[in-house]
């Protein structure tokens, strides 16, 4: 490719001394033309020669012709990529949402109230975020804080994380329904979300907040989930669930999705039952599977480019992977993995998930 280009510099190097000679010799305009291709006519006969047979050498060699053809067709701006991208995420959610009802998700939703939308507010940008724990909500909600200027920071890890979360200073909206946001003026406000893969975010989670150093989930979840389900627990277990296993975790929370008498924890609650995205109508789907590139273009749309390096700096690589979540589920009986399908069915259907059926 570079002989391509620098035989097309000589190219346009006769040209530009074609068109210098004709001014420098001021000849009449019939006459310039005629004495100016009778000087330039040889170079440019012989830069076009070079020119097409090393295109054709380089399009010889194996390989080359598609990879040219595929570098000219199929390589639109980024920004164009990213538009549509999004368009085809809100496109299906909405179509989703038309065969989506309360009655197909979870079997006792009558026996709880709908839960209201916790919508984070950032003002400056006109911005409101629904949080989904376990999608990179604490480096989101401290972009947040960066966005509002309420924290000046090159670092988002600088940030503690009792400001992001206990402390956090920006407005907070409790919204039943989308008239909630009209009434309190927020009706052109862009609203987003970030949302991952279900079993991924939900073994983040089991990971996180029971199978790691987490004191307070131990105490309070811990040893909930192993006085209902572990036949002759050991008094160390009974009184710190510092050992809750997977098929444990998953036994308790599909009993409490089936029961619906209570909010399942945020943690492990479906995007459906947390944001509400059939009634809220968001402007932008992010997802942690595309974490970075969805949050430069947020930002791009924001004017805000300048933060992208906010983002770029941070871990790339999940501590939930693909491989470690897919071994967890192998833990499970088939029974569950049919209730964990169900009970995350919106979140995979609207959000373009495929249901996952692990290999025993």
């Amino acid at each position: 490719m570079d002989s391509i280009e620098s035989t097309c510099r000589w190219f346009n190097y006769c040209s530009s001394c074609c068109n210098k000679y004709a001014t420098k010799l001021n000849f009449p305009s019939n006459m310039s033309r005629c004495v100016v291709s009778r000087f330039c006519f040889r170079q440019i006969v012989f830069c076009c020669f070079l020119c097409v047979v090393s295109l054709l050498l380089f399009l010889n060699q194996p390989g080359n012709l598609n990879n040219y053809v595929s570098a000219v067709l199929a390589d639109p701006p980024r920004t164009e990529l990213m538009e549509i991208q999004q368009l085809e995420r809100l496109n299906l959610l909405q179509e989703k949402c038309r065969n989506t009802t309360a009655a197909n998700h979870q079997p006792n939703k009558r026996k709880m109230a709908a839960i209201p939308v916790r919508f984070k507010i950032e003002d400056r940008h006109r911005v409101m975020y629904c949080d989904v724990p376990k999608v990179a909500s604490t480096n989101l909600k401290g972009l947040m804080l960066i966005l509002s200027g309420q924290v000046e920071t090159d670092d988002l890890s600088s940030i503690p994380r009792l400001t992001i979360h206990e402390q956090n200073p920006m407005r907070i909206l409790n919204a039943n329904n989308l008239n909630d946001t009209m009434k309190n003026g927020l009706g052109d406000f862009t609203k987003f979300i970030f949302v991952r893969h279900p079993f991924e975010r939900l073994v983040s989670a089991y990971r996180d907040k029971l199978a790691g150093n987490d004191a307070f989930y131990k105490k309070a979840v811990g040893r909930e989930i192993i006085r209902k389900y572990r036949q002759n627990p050991n008094q160390l277990s009974l009184e710190t669930g510092h050992d809750v296993t997977f098929p444990e975790f998953v036994r308790f929370i599909v009993d409490e999705w089936r029961n619906g008498r209570k909010p399942l924890d945020v943690h492990w609650r479906p995007v459906v039952d947390l944001c509400r995205p059939c009634d809220m109508k968001f402007h932008f789907i992010g997802k942690f599977e595309t974490l970075n590139q969805d949050v430069n273009f947020l930002l791009d749309k924001l004017n805000e480019t300048d933060l992208s390096r906010l983002f770029a700096g941070q871990p790339t690589k999940p501590k939930t992977t693909s491989s470690l979540w897919k071994d967890l589920m192998k833990q499970i009986s088939q029974q569950q993995l049919r209730e964990l399908n169900q009970m995350f069915a919106d979140d995979f259907r609207l959000f373009g998930y495929p249901q996952y059926t692990a290999e025993k």
